[in-house]
C-alpha cells in the first residue's frame, strides 16, 4: 500500500621557577592493548577554537587568506601557542590546497600577526617570549612596561635565571622598581589558552574505531556518534491518508525534509568510514609500530583514491575522531608532508619529528645533540633530513637549541 511504499523510500620553553611554572608544549598517546572507551577531554563552554573561528569570520579575509587562517587555527594549541612553524604550514597549504596559487611564507606571517590581534591576548605566539610581548604591546607605555619589553626582547634568559643584579643594574632599579617590574611580568599569561582550558565534563566521543581482526584491521563507524535515523511511521500512515489540503502538503514536505536530513547523515557516515579505511590502511604500520613508522599523506592522496574532492575529505576529516589501541587521534593526525629520501621511500614529516624527539629525549643533558650531530643520528638510520629541516621540526616540536638546552639542564641540575 501507499504507507508501505512511503515507508521503504524513506529508511535510509623555558624554565621559569619562580618567575612561572616551565611552560612546554607536549603531545602524548595513551597506549593499550583495550580500548579505554571514550576518552576524557577538557573544554569550557566555548573552546578556544570556537573563540578563534568565531572571530576570524568576522575578519574581512581575502579567498586564500581565509584558508590560511583556517590552518593556522588548527594549529593552535589548547594553551594558545601556535605548534607547527610557518614553513610546514606553508607546505601542507601548498601540497593540499589545489584550488590556492602557490604561496610564499610573507602571506603566511601576514595572517599570523592578524590572528595575534585576537584575544585572548597573547594567543598565535610562537614562544612564551612572543607571547608576552604581544601581551606588553597590549598595555599602557609607562616605564616598567617600556623596561619589561626591553628585559623580554633582549635579556630573556635572564628571567628564567633569575639574574636580578645584571637587571637592576642594566636598567637602573633599585630593590622596589625591581618588585614592581617582576609584578608586572607575573601578570602576564604565559598559557594564554588556558582561558578556553577543557574541564573534564565534556567527554568527546569517537566518530571512528579500529580493532584487529583475522585480516588486518577493521574500521567501523561508533554507533553513538551516528545513530540510525528513521521516520515515525504514524507520520507515514498520515501522509499517506490525508488529501491534497495545505495540511497534507506540508506534512509531505516535512517527511521529504526528514529523508533528505537521514539520507545526508548517511552519506557522512558513508564518507568518513571510506576516508578512515583508506587512512587506517596506508597508516597500518603506526598502529602496529608507533609514531615512526606514521607514512607521508596529503589530501590529494585520500581524495583521488576515492575519487572525491579535496575539500569534501577536508570537511569529512575536520574535527573527527578515531578510537585505537594507541590512543584516541584527531584524523588530521594522520597527514603530513614527506621529505623524500634518495633510494628509499619518502619519510612523513611525523616520522622524522618522532624519531628527533626519541634522539633528544634520550641524549646527556651535559652534552645536549645539535642538529648537526642529529642529522648524523639520522642518517645512520637510512633517514636523510637537511639540517635547516632538523632545526624546523625541533622548533615545531618547541625544543630549544644545543645550547639552549645546555643552559636550562645545568640550571635543573
Amino acid at each position: 500500500n501507499t504507507a508501505d511504499k512511503m515507508s521503504d523510500e524513506l529508511d535510509i620553553d623555558c624554565n621559569w621557577d619562580e618567575v612561572y611554572t616551565d611552560h612546554t608544549v607536549t603531545t602524548s598517546s595513551q597506549s593499550s592493548e583495550d580500548y579505554a572507551g571514550a576518552e576524557t577531554y577538557t573544554a569550557s563552554e566555548k573552546s578556544l577554537h570556537d573563540h578563534l573561528y568565531w572571530q576570524s569570520e568576522t575578519y574581512a579575509w581575502d579567498e586564500y587568506e581565509e584558508i590560511i587562517a583556517s590552518y593556522i587555527i588548527d594549529n593552535i594549541n589548547d594553551e594558545g601557542y601556535l605548534s607547527s612553524d610557518l614553513e610546514g604550514l606553508l607546505e601542507s597549504i601548498n601540497a593540499n590546497e589545489a584550488d590556492v596559487p602557490k604561496l610564499k611564507i610573507e602571506a603566511l606571517t601576514d595572517v599570523l600577526s592578524v590572528i595575534q590581534q585576537f584575544e585572548p591576548t597573547g594567543v598565535g605566539a610562537r614562544s612564551v617570549q612572543e607571547s608576552l610581548l604581544l601581551q606588553l604591546a597590549t598595555l599602557p607605555n609607562d616605564p616598567f612596561v617600556v623596561t619589561a619589553v626591553q628585559l623580554v626582547t633582549d635579556n630573556f634568559d635572564w628571567l628564567s635565571f633569575h639574574d636580578h643584579k645584571r637587571i637592576k643594574k642594566l636598567y637602573g632599579l633599585n630593590d622596589d622598581e625591581l618588585t614592581h617590574l617582576f609584578r608586572l611580568i607575573q601578570s602576564l599569561n604565559p598559557r594564554p589558552g588556558r582561558a578556553y582550558a577543557k574541564t573534564q565534563s565534556e567527554v568527546i566521543v569517537p566518530d571512528l574505531r579500529i580493532k584487529r581482526a583475522k585480516q588486518g584491521w577493521l574500521v567501523e563507524l561508533n554507533a553513538n556518534a551516528f545513530p540510525r535515523l528513521s521516520v515515525n511511521s504514524a507520520y507515514v500512515d498520515l501522509a499517506a491518508k490525508v488529501d491534497n489540503s495545505e495540511q497534507s502538503k506540508k506534512i509531505k514536505e516535512q517527511l521529504v525534509e526528514a529523508k533528505g536530513l537521514i539520507k545526508s547523515i548517511h552519506s557522512r557516515g558513508e564518507t568518513l568510514l571510506r576516508v578512515g579505511r583508506f587512512i587506517v590502511e596506508k597508516q597500518s604500520e603506526f598502529f602496529e609500530e608507533g609514531e615512526q613508522s606514521m607514512k607521508p599523506l596529503v589530501l590529494r592522496e585520500v581524495a583521488e583514491f576515492l575519487d572525491l574532492h579535496e575539500s569534501t575529505i577536508s570537511r569529512a576529516t575536520n574535527q573527527k575522531y578515531i578510537q585505537t589501541p594507541r590512543g584516541t587521534y584527531e584524523l588530521k593526525y594522520f597527514f603530513s608532508t614527506g621529505v623524500s629520501q634518495y633510494g628509499s621511500e619518502d619519510q612523513s614529516a611525523t616520522a622524522i619529528k618522532s624519531h628527533i624527539k626519541g634522539l633528544i629525549d634520550n641524549e646527556d643533558p651535559k652534552k645536549p645533540l645539535s642538529d648537526n650531530k642529529l642529522m648524523g643520528l639520522l642518517e645512520e638510520k637510512e633517514i636523510t633530513v637537511a639540517r635547516r629541516t632538523i632545526a624546523k621540526y625541533r622548533e615545531s616540536l618547541n625544543i630549544p637549541s644545543s645550547s639552549e638546552r645546555k643552559k636550562l639542564n645545568q640550571f635543573k641540575l
